[in-house]
């Protein structure tokens, strides 16, 4: 899962579906006021899928409810999605909807679901488009320090000291490999269709990520998660940590800027420097 799929109320359901909506590249705001025939309504979500030619608009109804979702609701939600112009209607909630507000929308545009099915529905997307390229990013300058041919590093590194040579080689023995590991999140995005068993495939589950992925590439790392976006968070984190190593070794960064690493990485809280241990 991509957040914890139990949000505490109605806002955080919200502000997580606009999340994951942006987060694969369409632009979502929330309550948002839109004019119809019977005057102004507000809406909980609306996403426009920019990238398509009729800018395919998605209207979400948001409910953090106790129970399952009547059918009225459904018929209200209906009447909002004809006078909109919508295409494509969410009724997003804990227990999902009743059975005859089901049967009401089988042969509609408005999809019945949880928050979790709707991580499920978008996760590929996220995972190619949002997860992979930060993750891949992130790890190409401090990779500068540790690939096998560059110039600049080896010109910087006959300068340091013995000690600080003693130190680099250290890290750069330590950190390679998962830097170059990491560095191939890239190539998600580029050669989607890799062979089954790859390192790159679409992860089905973050236990079984941890032990076929991360425990390969980063065994010096043990990895405190429960969702995809923590481990986002604390992987961004790390690669931030290993290239202000390499920078200290040196008395600050060698290279020009070629990438940054946000400080406000994937969307979520502070990060936390006790969730990994290294």
């Amino acid at each position: 899962m991509i957040d914890d799929p139990l949000p505490e109320d109605w806002r955080d359901l919200q502000s997580g579906v606009q999340r994951i909506f942006r987060n694969v590249g369409l632009s979502a705001e929330v309550e948002v006021d839109l004019e119809t025939p019977r005057g102004s309504v507000n809406v909980d979500v609306m996403a426009v899928d920019v990238r398509s030619v009729d800018k395919i608009r998605y209207i979400v109804e948001c409910k953090n409810w106790g129970s399952t979702i009547p059918q009225s609701v459904v018929h209200s939600f209906t009447t909002v999605m004809q006078e909109t112009g919508a295409n494509i209607g969410f009724i997003i909630s804990k227990h999902r909807l009743q059975q005859g507000a089901k049967r009401y929308t089988e042969h509609t545009n408005i999809t019945g679901m949880t928050y979790l099915e709707f991580q499920q529905r978008y996760f590929e997307a996220w995972w190619k488009r949002y997860f992979c390229p930060l993750v891949g990013d992130a790890a190409d300058k401090p990779l500068q320090y540790t690939e096998p041919c560059n110039s600049q590093r080896d010109r910087a590194y006959e300068q340091l000291s013995p000690e600080n040579q003693e130190k680099f080689d250290r890290l750069r023995a330590e950190s390679s490999g998962s830097l170059m590991a990491l560095s191939m999140f890239n190539y998600m995005v580029m050669m989607p269709f890799s062979s089954p068993g790859s390192l790159l495939d679409v992860p089905t589950d973050l236990d079984e990520f941890k032990a076929r992925v991360l425990a390969k590439i980063t065994p010096h790392i043990e990895w405190r998660c429960q969702t995809f976006r923590e481990l986002l968070q604390i992987i961004l984190e790390y690669l931030r940590d290993v290239e202000a190593d390499f920078d200290q070794i040196f008395g600050g960064s060698i290279f020009e800027p070629i990438a940054s690493i946000s400080s406000v990485t994937a969307d979520g809280p502070p990060l936390d420097d006790s969730i990994y241990h290294r």
